[in-house]
């Protein structure tokens, strides 16, 4: 029985939610027959009372049909039929949630069925509940277009072609859900062609991208906020579209559901990142603030409760470069509780290292990466170039020459790294092991070192590397 969809389906749902599903079942609108209420209550009563031990057919079978010899095939066409009921179940719950989609289906039956008493009862319960409703975000426009097309069927404008129908705010509410849902996943694109060097054939986007240029963007909150989202991360270097969408979300971002706020904060938190990497480290305080933004609204979680890694160590990494560790250690304290529990402890004692390197307390640093497991490679390859640094700054360089011998077969070995990060930090570790055989006061080789990094590009803790070069002329 384990593997079957209806078992496991109701296994996702908490007591509450099977509550509901018993309720639809002892309808007759929805469901007329005992026999899958019954099984229903099976499964449901053996999952509270042993959620970790497997179900076997027989044991149900004998439960729900008692002494009726079983029959694999009724079996079968029992869970498939409970099933069906669950699904139907699951869309009428989202569509008791979906007040604007309710309201719209009222319009069509009153419509459809001529009921003429409901008409301007409809309507005006409608209109109220757009004037209403909270949220400015595609899905709310394409609502209003729904609305008011069936406005216009229900007001039968067809027939009456001298009366000015409203057929101005279909098109603008058409429009204006189209345009913003086209930017939604034309950012997306964006991002996920980054990832998987694939080109996006999108139809019309440019041809809409020009037009919010020239129209100096649409006033609708929807649009402008992923035009500038879209215009940012297609090119870090307009940063103008950044503070615009800074601004939106600091101002508009009330307008969007939560998952759908969070998803914005995530666009503007990877443009922040991606300037930083590209050497513009003054984006680490608009990482940090965006960051606060999000705690103070409650969108720093992610949907199973726990705040994700990268987010915590990038949090962590950019308040630590802009100096606030009073911060920093609050945030480690309350936010490493909220980690996964299988990286919980790693992320926690490297933050704590990261803190203490960079309040020079270099003494605490090497003990507490000496803890950390290294499953993760973000977190193998960030803790070992932190005990780099740290070494280097204990003048411990016999230690540091072995840890570069020791960093070097873990590129090798682990074949989890892409390519393209395992030579960046290779070329790193090249120019780690010329910065500790630089002579204090050789300018002429400080130069050249200084000169290789900058010509070379992009190297990782480049920062460190040049600061250390600096201290030696």
């Amino acid at each position: 029985m384990e593997s079957t969809k209806i078992l496991k389906s109701l296994r996702k749902l908490d007591y509450e939610h099977r509550k509901r599903f018993r309720l639809y079942l002892q309808s007759p609108y929805f469901n007329r027959s005992k026999t899958f209420l019954k099984a229903f209550d099976v499964l449901s009563g053996f999952i509270d009372k042993y959620p970790d031990k497997k179900l076997s057919k027989e044991k149900y079978w004998k439960k729900v049909f008692g002494k009726e010899s079983y029959k694999e095939v009724n079996l079968r066409k029992l869970n498939s039929d409970l099933l069906r009921i669950f699904k139907n179940f699951l869309a009428q719950e989202q569509y008791q949630k979906d007040e604007g989609r309710k309201i719209n289906y009222l319009m069509k039956a009153v419509h459809n069925l001529g009921i003429d008493d409901l008409q301007s009862i409809s309507i005006r319960q409608s209109d109220k509940y757009f004037e209403e409703t909270p949220y400015r975000n595609a899905d709310y426009y394409l609502q209003r277009y729904t609305k008011e097309k069936e406005y216009y069927q229900l007001i039968d404008f067809d027939k009456d072609r001298e009366a000015k129908s409203n057929v101005e705010e279909i098109l603008r509410n058409l429009d204006l859900f189209y345009i913003s849902e086209k930017l939604y996943f034309y950012t997306s694109s964006i991002v996920r062609s980054k990832i998987l060097s694939h080109d996006y054939q999108l139809f019309l986007i440019d041809e809409i991208l020009e037009y919010l240029r020239q129209t100096k963007n649409e006033k609708v909150t929807a649009v402008a906020i992923y035009y500038y989202l879209a215009s940012a991360i297609s090119d870090i270097s307009k940063v103008d579209a950044f503070v615009g969408l800074k601004y939106l979300i600091e101002t508009e971002i009330h307008l969007f559901p939560v998952d759908e706020a969070i998803q914005i904060y995530s666009g503007a938190l990877n443009y922040a990142v991606a300037k930083l990497n590209s050497g513009a480290f003054e984006f680490n305080k608009e990482y940090v603030d965006l960051i606060k933004q999000m705690i103070e609204k409650n969108y720093i979680l992610e949907k199973d409760g726990y705040i994700a890694l990268h987010k915590f160590r990038n949090t962590c990494m950019g308040a630590l470069r802009i100096e606030e560790f009073e911060w920093t250690e609050w945030f480690i304290q309350e936010y490493g509780k909220k980690l996964h529990p299988d990286i919980r402890e790693s992320a926690i004692n490297f933050t704590l290292a990261l803190l203490h390197f960079r309040k020079k307390q270099f003494g605490k640093v090497v003990p507490l990466l000496s803890m950390i497991e290294y499953d993760d490679v973000a977190f193998g390859l960030a803790a070992k170039t932190l005990l780099g640094a740290t070494y280097y700054e204990l003048d411990e360089f016999d230690a540091l020459e072995s840890h570069i011998d020791a960093f070097k077969v873990f590129l090798s070995r682990r074949k989890d790294i892409p390519e393209v990060r395992r030579k960046n930090y290779l070329i790193y570790l090249k120019y780690l092991s010329r910065l500790i055989r630089l002579i204090p006061g050789d300018k002429k080789q400080i130069d050249k070192f200084v000169a290789d990094i900058e010509a070379e590009g992009r190297v990782i803790n480049s920062e460190f590397l040049l600061e250390k070069a600096e201290e030696l002329r």
